[in-house]
């Protein structure tokens, strides 16, 4: 499946960790946060992830994850998960999204506020309406990473979920037209509401390249519940990425993403705090494929 000279991927490795909040127990989370504060560290399982079969990798920007990409002698995909989560929540709350777009405006550099201007020409009219259609390319301007192995920007489900829960079908327009045509890459959804979602863009038409969102055996975090998503799953047009594979923590990594790929999952996000063996662990679930990953 491709899309906009695009392939949409099988297999990634996601970064949810580095950003914390995940289900993982807290005392997971602050041992993986200890280890990748080196980035050599990161460094190291991004190039054995991509060794060991995975497309590339679903992670958030920053200073921590170039630094690991400048040790590498090779390219790594990247699919770039925007905005910031924790730094959007944060300063939303405290300003708005408009405040928040005008903030990271202040702290951009030269060439980010250049194209951060330009693209106000386009959209800083519903900008200044206070309409996400507006605000969010100017946000995506401004966070969006430029590696030349970008393939594509993947809309953190903090923002997804407000425009769903507003029926906000203009927004998901706007957005996916967008990211193709600036971009040039692949234009993603996250949600937590994952049923919600593939029934409105199905309902909307609205074509979307990949949708990222929780599947698992236990049904956790599968909203508005497990039937309706999994029937959703079943009809479902666009390709969607499981994540959250071991929901509760009471099924392997593996059983959960042979969960997910049995119910029409066209492929699976493994987070690393998921993954006790990274190497052993990814083969696994590449090999649900039926393609043989490299050692």
């Amino acid at each position: 499946m491709t899309t906009q000279s695009r392939e949409v991927p099988r297999l990634l490795l996601g970064g949810a960790v580095l950003e914390g909040g995940t289900r993982a127990p807290r005392d997971r989370e602050l041992e993986l946060a200890a280890r990748y504060r080196e980035p050599e560290s990161l460094a190291v399982s991004l190039s054995k992830a991509l060794s060991a079969g995975a497309d590339g990798v679903l992670v958030t920007p920053s200073a921590q994850l170039d630094t690991a990409l400048a040790l590498l002698k090779h390219p790594v995909p990247i699919l770039a998960l925007l905005p910031q989560p924790s730094a959007l929540a944060r300063d939303a709350a405290e300003h708005g999204i408009a405040g928040a777009v005008r903030a990271r405006g202040r702290q951009a550099g030269a060439i980010k506020r250049m194209r951060h201007a330009l693209t106000s020409v386009t959209h800083g009219w519903a900008a200044s309406r206070q309409d996400l259609a507006g605000l969010v390319p100017l946000l995506l301007e401004l966070e969006a990473p430029r590696q030349r192995d970008l393939r594509g920007i993947v809309l953190s489900d903090r923002i997804t979920d407000l425009a769903l829960a507003g029926k906000h079908r203009h927004f998901f327009e706007v957005y996916a037209r967008f990211v193709r045509s600036r971009f040039g890459g692949l234009a993603g959804l996250e949600t937590r509401n994952l049923g919600h979602l593939l029934r409105a863009l199905h309902e909307w038409g609205i074509a979307i390249d990949v949708v990222v969102g929780p599947v698992n055996p236990d049904g956790v975090a599968m909203k508005p519940s497990r039937g309706e998503v999994l029937a959703e799953l079943a009809r479902a047009t666009v390709p969607v990425l499981a994540k959250e594979l071991r929901g509760g923590g009471t099924t392997s990594l593996v059983e959960g993403a042979r969960f997910a790929r049995a119910h029409g999952a066209y492929g699976l996000v493994a987070d690393l705090v998921d993954l006790e063996d990274l190497g052993a662990e990814l083969r696994a679930l590449k090999a649900l494929d039926g393609v043989s990953a490299t050692a």
